[in-house]
Order: C-alpha cells, then sequence, then structure tokens
C-alpha cells in the first residue's frame, strides 16, 4: 500500500534525481525515490521459505550434487538477501537445521518458524506478521530456480501492487496454477484447471508487501489471489531462466540430467 508523503531536499539533488528519470522505467520523481531507496535498502532484503506440507525429500533431494535448497540459499546470498524465514513442521525443520544451521555459513540469518497446525500457505505467512515490516520475497521449498532476482525484486518496486508473482510459461500448465496476465496485472488465476488457453503459470515465488501477512486467509492460491486480483492489486513478473517444481523423484532425475 503507497502512503503520500511531502519532504525537502537541497536543489542540486533534485536535479540528480531528475536525471534519473528515463521515462521508461522511472517516470516521475516519486518513482524514481522509490527506486533509489530500494536499492539502498537492498543489503538488508528478507527472505521466506515456505516448507509446510511439503514432505523433505522434496527439499533435501540432491540436485548437482548438493541438496536441493543448498541452491535456495546460495541464490538468496548472490542477491544480498540477510534474513531469512523458514516456515514448516517440527519434524521438517529440524531436518532443515542439520543441514542448513543458523546461516552464518551463507553470511545470512536464518529464524526457522514451526507451522504447529498447517491450514494453509496464507496462514502459515501469518505466523510472520509480527515479524517482517519491509518488502519480502517468498519462495516454496521445493522448487529449483536459476533466475535474476534483482529484477524482479526491482520490477515490484516500479509496479506498485501488493503482491508480484513471478512468472514462467509451461508446456502442462493444468498441473500448476494459470495466470492471465494484462500489462503488469494479473486479472485472472486459476489453480490446476482442468483445460487451459494460457501457457503462462506461476512459480509459486512471489514478492510482497508486509500488509498480506495480516490478511485472513487459509490459502494464497484460493483465497489470497482472488481477493488481490479484485483489488487490483496483484501483479506478474515473467522470467527467464530455469525454473522446477519438485513433486516426485522423476522430477530430481530430470533436473539432474
Amino acid at each position: 500500500m503507497k502512503q503520500k508523503i511531502s519532504i525537502t531536499v537541497e536543489e542540486s539533488l533534485l536535479k540528480g534525481l531528475d536525471s534519473y528519470i528515463d521515462g521508461i522505467n522511472v517516470r516521475n520523481r516519486s518513482q524514481a525515490i522509490e527506486h533509489l531507496i530500494s536499492r539502498g535498502l537492498s543489503n538488508n532484503r528478507v527472505a521466506v521459505i515456505l516448507a509446510t506440507r511439503i514432505e523433505p525429500f522434496r527439499i533435501l533431494s540432491i540436485v548437482k550434487g548438493q541438496p536441493m535448497i543448498f541452491h535456495n540459499l546460495k541464490a538468496l546470498q548472490s542477491y544480498n538477501f540477510k534474513k531469512l524465514f523458514i516456515v514448516g513442521e517440527k519434524n521438517t525443520l529440524s531436518k532443515i537445521f542439520e543441514l542448513l544451521g543458523t546461516g552464518q555459513d551463507y553470511l545470512l540469518s536464518i529464524e526457522y518458524v514451526e507451522d504447529s497446525k498447517p491450514a494453509g500457505s496464507a496462514k502459515s505467512l501469518s505466523l510472520l506478521k509480527n515479524k517482517i515490516n519491509s518488502t519480502f520475497l517468498v519462495l516454496p521449498a521445493d522448487n529449483f530456480f536459476e533466475t535474476d532476482l534483482d529484477s524482479f525484486w526491482n520490477y515490484h518496486s516500479r509496479n506498485g501492487k501488493l503482491v508480484d508473482l513471478a512468472i514462467t510459461a509451461s508446456t502442462n500448465p493444468t498441473r500448476l496454477g494459470v495466470v492471465e496476465l494484462q500489462g503488469g496485472s494479473v486479472v485472472g488465476f486459476q489453480q490446476k484447471p482442468k483445460k487451459s488457453n494460457s501457457y503462462l503459470v506461476w512459480t509459486g515465488i512471489m514478492v510482497c508487501e508486509p500488509e498480506v501477512l495480516y490478511y485472513d486467509y487459509a490459502s494464497v492460491e484460493n483465497e489470497l489471489i482472488p481477493k488481490l486480483i479484485a483489488m487490483n492489486n496483484l501483479g506478474g513478473f515473467i522470467f527467464t531462466g530455469k525454473w522446477r517444481n519438485v513433486h516426485t523423484k522423476k522430477d530430481v532425475e530430470e533436473l539432474n540430467k
């Protein structure tokens, strides 16, 4: 949610700010200020890995010689994420902690949040409502990806939506959440439809503002996303790069090929 503020700055700084406006990605002073603040705060980025209701083998499967979750940690490290919350059931968190510890080896701080009564992905996120007060990235624990998180993060800061979904193309969209995109806005979404005319799907990755943590919903897919669409507050970012949702051992085998 955007808020209007008033600030006073030196005229020389305003000239520098105006030179940052290119009329395409940055169209006015407000967007320029938002973009520069976002860059300034990039060293304190926050991420969430959702591990609730995911079998441990999907998180710990060996991909390219290492448990899959290692790849996600390395990606977060390379894009200057300093704080990570991992949400899941006690048994799953214990197994992840044995591998990652407190995150010191990855130059970030990991906090484990137990979801003792899993009721859905939105409920799991709501456990963090008193812990996060800035923009944050959400990753499903069973995703393998190689993409530019900087571009996604900066797109979100420009798009002005409460949430932006990371979207890619799939040859089998009915296994996933199918997205209808219009400009930078998501205008339609169906979770695992029987038929689909669109090949655009949500990866499960998203960038959010902390306000979403206070919505009283159980499911992101079935409740939160439709609400955000109705509010015209859901955006979409089409990214290039590798992405795979790991559900089965066959998925792991294909990744290793």
